[in-house]
């Protein structure tokens, strides 16, 4: 009776919640691994609906990259919704979709011709002006995430896995490139990094796999919390003898605490528990921080070739930049250049910059990498000014449109920060009423199963 009791009070209190949780998290973790939800984008909410907080937060997540004319001082922004640029004085918005990363044009000595600039975008590589004016080069309709430009060779990289060459030389022929399957595996992994890719659907199989564990369990979760509020309300109208035989109320308890629960229970405590630790980095960095042999993680670490998040090209060398370093492609292996998450890879003339998520932000100079000493955190990318090479974050771009996207909203309303700043308590509050839950149905289930 007591277990009943906990389940029914705790269920009541943190169900309306937990529905936000998983219908907004199904959502953001398809995009943010798959970028298939282009309405997410699309749709638009006024922008006074955010309160300060918010917009600081999360205002700018939609800006993937950022490119300064050396010479006229233009700009130009790549953005989850478009291509805009800046030559008066405000951003206009030249071209609908997602961009993933801007490059400007290449020589083979690595000199950077600013007027002919390269985008990395869901339809494919184009190549613009400061006009506005494109052309597709190559991988047409392909999901394009990265690209590096060196004379005549593009090299791309297509939904994070797959990379191609484009040869310019030769009319634009595409051919893909075959990655060596020796990798060179780095030996232990930082908590903190399982932590994130487990809770953002990535930590436990190649893309999409994971993402799909955390689908099922996200929409079998909310189904857990909308019948648990029928049971308590066809509870209470039996009681009361609203309604007089209790048959149907009889199944949906069975169908609300089965060996299918107990099944979803792993998945639910770590999504908890994950996204705890995510809400507050700094408190538990006392565990996150520590660093885990890679040999009992999930088999996903063992494939740093099937995440990649950039790539570049030198003349000579082809790297790409993964969740675990930066590795070169040699004939046979993967090389291991520099540990940590590359979030970014970004080459300016001769020098690779390499934004860190997690990790040091760091750079390959004259056969060297060097830590980059009291850099920002996680710039966006790295731009040349007044001789100098300055890390650029979203908060420093003067970018403010009127209207937001449906994913910032989702974003907010999941972490709670659209309301307030401190609604993020109620995240783990959550989290913390989820494991009372998960203990309390657990038992309840068992002794229903002894009774019968």
């Amino acid at each position: 009776m007591v277990t009943f009791k906990i389940h029914k009070w705790a269920g009541i209190l943190i169900g309306f919640w937990l529905l936000n949780l998983t219908f907004t998290g199904f959502f953001l973790n398809h995009e943010k691994n798959n970028n298939d939800l282009d309405f997410l984008w699309d749709v638009e909410i006024d922008r006074d609906l955010f309160n300060e907080y918010a917009l600081h937060e999360h205002g700018k997540r939609e800006i993937t990259g950022f490119k300064i004319h050396p010479d006229k001082k233009w700009y130009m922004l790549s953005s989850k919704r478009g291509l805009y640029i800046n030559r008066s004085g405000q951003f206009e918005k030249v071209y609908q979709g997602r961009v993933f990363k801007i490059e400007p044009l290449r020589e083979k000595d690595l000199s950077e011709n600013y007027e002919v600039m390269f985008l990395a975008t869901d339809e494919g590589v184009l190549k613009t002006d400061w006009n506005g004016n494109f052309t597709l080069v190559g991988l047409a309709g392909k999901t394009v995430t990265s690209i590096t430009v060196f004379g005549e060779k593009i090299f791309a990289v297509v939904d994070k896995k797959d990379i191609y060459l484009i040869d310019m030389e030769s009319g634009g022929t595409e051919v893909k490139v075959d990655l060596p399957e020796k990798v060179e595996l780095v030996d232990d992994v930082r908590f903190g990094r399982f932590v994130r890719d487990f809770h953002y659907g990535r930590g436990l199989f190649q893309n999409p796999y994971s993402m799909w564990i955390n689908d099922v369990v996200t929409v079998y979760w909310f189904w857990l919390v909308i019948s648990g509020y029928c049971i308590f309300v066809m509870y209470y109208m039996l009681k009361r003898k609203i309604i007089l035989k209790g048959k149907a109320l009889r199944h949906l308890v069975k169908t609300h605490g089965n060996w299918l629960s107990i099944l979803m229970i792993p998945v639910i405590l770590l999504l908890s528990i994950t996204g705890l630790f995510i809400d507050h980095p700094r408190f538990f960095r006392f565990i996150t921080s520590k660093e885990v042999p890679r040999s009992i993680l999930p088999p996903v670490y063992n494939q740093p070739q099937s995440d990649i998040w950039g790539i570049d090209f030198d003349g000579e060398n082809l790297r790409i930049g993964t969740r675990y370093g930066v590795y070169r492609i040699d004939e046979d292996i993967l090389s291991l250049e520099s540990k940590g998450f590359a979030y970014k890879m970004v080459r300016v003339e001769d020098e690779l910059y390499i934004s860190g998520m997690g990790s040091s932000n760091r750079v390959y100079t004259q056969g060297r990498w060097l830590k980059l000493e009291r850099s920002k955190r996680m710039p966006l990318d790295f731009v040349k000014k007044d001789g100098y090479v300055e890390p650029v974050t979203r908060n420093e771009i003067n970018f403010e449109p009127s209207r937001l996207p449906l994913y910032t909203f989702l974003l907010t309303l999941h972490d709670g920060s659209f309301f307030h700043r401190y609604f993020i308590f109620l995240n783990d509050a959550s989290a913390i009423l989820v494991i009372l839950l998960v203990v309390t149905g657990t038992v309840r289930y068992f002794r229903r199963r002894r009774a019968v």
